[in-house]
């Protein structure tokens, strides 16, 4: 969008910041912008259980579709095939 007004948007939701950064660049390598919102500030609860905590994986909202093949093809290697 013009100036810099992006709207961004939920992708998927995903449990631990190592999962997080992995879809992350995974996504970024696609050539997708990625933003990470934590559902819980780190300072409030600084050790989850297991240390998982809840990240929304967002994206701009003009990249969803692309966005929605490629975690896909990343959560299904070699299925989703018809």
């Amino acid at each position: 969008m013009i100036g810099g007004m992006e709207k961004w948007v939920k992708l998927t939701v995903v449990w631990g910041e190592p999962k997080a950064l992995l879809l992350k660049g995974f996504l970024e390598g696609e050539g997708i912008p990625v933003r990470l919102r934590y559902h819980v500030p780190p300072s409030v609860y600084p050790l989850m259980v297991d240390g998982l905590a809840e990240i929304q994986i967002l994206v701009p909202e003009e990249d969803v579709p692309r966005a929605e093949e490629a975690l896909a093809a990343f959560r299904l290697p070699g299925e989703g095939e018809e």
